[in-house]
């Protein structure tokens, strides 16, 4: 779906991760050329009990900011942030660790607002 955000061309996009490894995962990269405006998150616990970690790293200062922490869920268990803006520049990522190498889903919604170089 293309949009308009302030004149400029914008994209809105769906990106997942399927989780099965203790190692972090990057769910989403902001593109070079794009500035990100992620709008949902949501979280599936498919497999056994799990702590699940959510983190926002900002390339500029090469800085993971912790948006959630050692959440445990249970097996079936999910959570979703609805009503969230988080601005995301280029190279930014949205990642997720989890405590076992079970199977998790993450979703991330993001609207891509292309940035003209000049």
């Amino acid at each position: 779906m293309v949009v308009n955000l302030q004149g400029r061309p914008s994209r809105r996009q769906s990106f997942y991760g399927d989780i099965k490894t203790t190692s972090p995962v990057t769910i989403y990269t902001c593109p070079s050329n794009c500035r990100a405006e992620v709008r949902f998150i949501h979280i599936v616990n498919a497999g056994g009990n799990n702590t699940i970690t959510i983190k926002w790293y900002v390339a500029a200062d090469a800085y993971e900011f912790n948006f959630l922490t050692g959440k445990n869920f249970s097996s079936g268990e999910y959570l979703s942030f609805q009503e969230i803006d988080l601005i995301l520049e280029p190279g930014d990522e949205i990642r997720a660790t989890t405590s076992s190498a079970d199977h998790v889903d993450v979703i991330v919604t993001a609207v891509e607002t292309f940035i003209p170089v000049g």
